[in-house]
């Protein structure tokens, strides 16, 4: 997957305000993707950030048993976005499992999904002295653009 410089600085942008909790910003943010294609592109990136991380956090697809144990956290963690454990839970396994998001969730529920497990996963995972989320999501995009090739 090839990431785009402005999708790429847009979901960053995204992804702060939901690592801040941030829930006006972060509405504000995602109304900023200027089109469709942008929208549809931001989504992809985020889904395929979900998927790389939920897969390097266990070493492998995890199970729908270790999908719920992260969705129960990001439930609590990410209540301030009103995403649900089950929301969250069914978000992962269609990543994890590769099918189609909308056979899951809805629509309107899919960008805020997308965007607030991507960040919760992103933040919450345990980071060397020094290092941040975003830092971590530099190597995320960098294992994401060389799978691509």
């Amino acid at each position: 997957m090839k990431i785009d410089e402005g999708t790429e600085q847009r979901v960053r942008d995204t992804l702060h305000w939901v690592v801040k909790r941030d829930l006006d910003k972060f509405d504000a943010a995602l109304k900023l993707f200027p089109d469709k294609s942008a929208q549809e592109s931001a989504l992809a990136l985020v889904v395929a950030v979900s998927g790389f991380v939920l897969i390097d956090l266990h070493g492998a697809r995890p199970t729908p048993q270790q999908v719920d144990v992260l969705a129960e956290e990001i439930g609590r963690m990410e209540a301030w976005a009103s995403v649900t454990s089950d929301e969250a839970a069914r978000f992962m396994n269609a990543v994890v499992a590769g099918s189609s998001l909308t056979e899951r969730l809805t629509p309107e529920n899919i960008a805020v999904l997308a965007f607030v497990v991507a960040g919760s996963l992103l933040s919450a995972r345990p980071m060397p002295e020094g290092q941040w989320w975003f830092n971590y999501l530099d190597k995320v995009e960098a294992a994401i653009e060389a799978a691509g090739r």
